[in-house]
């Protein structure tokens, strides 16, 4: 069975855990010997760190990354997409050599890809928001369909779609989708304002797939209490962040920073705790984004006799060693929504530090929406309020707290009968007339 999964970003680490996740989950629905064709944005330095991967540039990039002309680059990158599109046509009725004069030989190999999968899935995270440009997304749906293949949506926090254009074209592609599979019930109240009728299912994210479940079984009995540890280990994972919506961007990343400044010193006088600044998006430095270099930013305004206890971890990790890593702490404090999940699957209790609804959502799901605070209104002394409250109040939730990781991980799983389901009710209806 050959599968396309689609609009990967995999040097970020988050998006890597999904996929990775959503190839073991799809492994299990369809067996171990699916062939798996990855769609990426960024394929030749991601090929780097995960050279076992099937690895393909963005059917969109490659229509538009070569035009370099600024003036008139806009009506031609127009005009290259709608190539793409005649040649999908063509393809898709057979008209190959048609099809073959409208692309390249790389372009053609791509649609020749979509025409010959069994099923394209697109999949999990947090690019389906109108803070991105939604044109690539777009347009590789619109391939698959022009395919008549089946579309399914792996794990989404998505939406609220406001802009008219937008809602306009989800509303088709999600009506002819075969699933969509949601991370909270925020995301399928957007999918329902667009599109009652879609077929969609709110499952846990596929990374708590990669959970370890000794460790959770583990973790469930702990009745340590992180304050009566000698040194206890803590990771804090940062990242950068624009797109503020109630404060000024300048303001919020710098109350931000000196909350996180401020916590870190109360954490080693108060606990002699060794803190380790690490994140699930670093160590790439052909990635656009990296929190070891946010880090610095809070570490170098540390005093010197806390600073002593303070390492800022930059290396690049794939998920799997993160999970090992994060396992020898006893507490992270996570910005990142994958790093909080990945830090849970390895059994350590997460104080979050929500950016998106996506994290509020996870969290109150878990049963612990008192243990996380909204970047929009963080300050130092509410995130140091809060975050001892968490200490404190560890022997009482750890059972709790990864019994539920625990069902996250087993709903995370149940989606392969989910996906094999869809597919297999999207060959029936799909079978051609006689």
């Amino acid at each position: 069975m050959k599968i396309i999964i689609s609009n990967t970003v995999i040097l970020n680490g988050g998006d890597a855990a999904i996929l990775i996740s959503i190839i073991k989950i799809l492994q299990d629905a369809f067996g171990k010997n699916c062939e798996f064709v990855i769609y990426d944005s960024q394929p030749e330095t991601a090929i780097k760190y995960y050279p076992e991967l099937n690895l393909r540039k963005l059917i969109y990039a490659q229509s538009v990354d070569s035009i370099r002309i600024k003036l008139i680059g806009r009506i031609i990158k127009l005009i290259s997409q709608w190539r793409i599109k005649v040649a999908a046509w063509c393809i898709s009725k057979h008209q190959f050599s048609l099809g073959r004069l409208c692309t390249n030989k790389v372009e053609y190999e791509s649609l020749i890809d979509y025409q010959t999968a069994n099923l394209i899935v697109s999949t999990g995270g947090t690019y389906l928001v109108e803070n991105y440009s939604l044109k690539a997304r777009f347009f590789d749906y619109q391939i698959s369909l022009m395919f008549n293949k089946p579309l399914i949506f792996f794990t989404q926090s998505l939406g609220p779609f406001e802009q008219p254009t937008n809602r306009q074209i989800l509303t088709k592609i999600f009506t002819r989708s075969a699933l969509i599979l949601l991370r909270d019930r925020q995301s399928a109240k957007h999918i329902q304002e667009l599109s009652p009728q879609s077929k969609i299912a709110v499952v846990a994210d596929a990374a708590f797939a990669l959970s370890n479940l000794e460790a959770l079984a583990t973790a469930k009995n702990n009745q340590d209490n992180l304050g009566n540890l000698s040194t206890p280990k803590i990771a804090i994972s940062v990242r950068d962040w624009s797109y503020f919506k109630t404060v000024d961007p300048a303001v919020g990343i710098a109350r931000y920073i000196q909350a996180l400044v401020a916590l870190t010193v109360h954490l080693v006088d108060k606990y002699q705790a060794e803190i380790t600044y690490i994140s699930s998006c670093q160590g790439i430095k052909e990635y656009w984004k990296d929190d070891s270099e946010f880090a610095l930013k809070i570490t170098t305004q540390l005093p010197e006799q806390v600073a002593k206890f303070v390492t800022v971890n930059r290396d690049f990790h794939n998920p799997e060693t993160l999970i090992k890593i994060i396992g020898e702490y006893d507490l992270v404090i996570a910005t990142r929504l994958h790093m909080a999940i990945l830090s849970l699957g390895a059994g350590v209790p997460v104080f979050a530090i929500a950016y998106e609804f996506k994290t509020e959502e996870l969290f109150c799901k878990l049963g612990q929406s008192e243990w996380l605070i909204d970047i929009e209104e963080i300050d130092a002394t509410t995130l140091i309020e809060r975050v001892d409250s968490l200490i404190s109040s560890l022997p009482q939730i750890h059972h709790q707290l990864f019994t539920n990781v625990e069902q996250e991980s087993l709903s995370a799983w149940q989606t392969s009968n989910l996906v094999s389901q869809a597919f297999e009710q999207w060959q029936l209806d799909n079978q051609p007339e006689n």
